[in-house]
């Protein structure tokens, strides 16, 4: 079956930029929103996600609309327990931790 598609075969950037290990803030409140209308409960004892916290950026991948999200490892807490967690988090919810720059690659690559 014939591709469908409309790139015209015009040379592309990589998808996927490796980054080392770089230390970047992630908002857990934007990445995982506040359902409209809330009606739970507080439990002590709950997933802490309405903060920022730091975790470990490896890689960057450019989605196909053109986004880039970033893979990131980072440890989402509850009262006794915490959970490396390692997933592809959209650019916008990630800062550098050190405040300097852009965390997002390049754009002209």
């Amino acid at each position: 079956m014939a591709r469908i598609g409309g790139d015209s075969g015009r040379p592309h950037r990589p998808a996927f930029v490796r980054v080392g290990h770089r230390v970047v803030l992630i908002d857990l409140n934007a990445l995982y929103p506040q359902t409209p209308h809330h009606s739970g409960t507080y439990h002590p004892d709950g997933l802490q996600i309405r903060k920022v916290t730091t975790g470990v950026l490896t890689e960057w991948g450019l989605s196909e609309w053109g986004e880039w999200y970033g893979k990131v490892t980072y440890t989402l807490s509850a009262r006794d327990r915490q959970e490396s967690v390692t997933h592809w988090v959209p650019a916008w919810a990630l800062r550098p931790a050190d405040g300097a720059g852009r965390v997002r690659p390049d754009r002209r690559r």
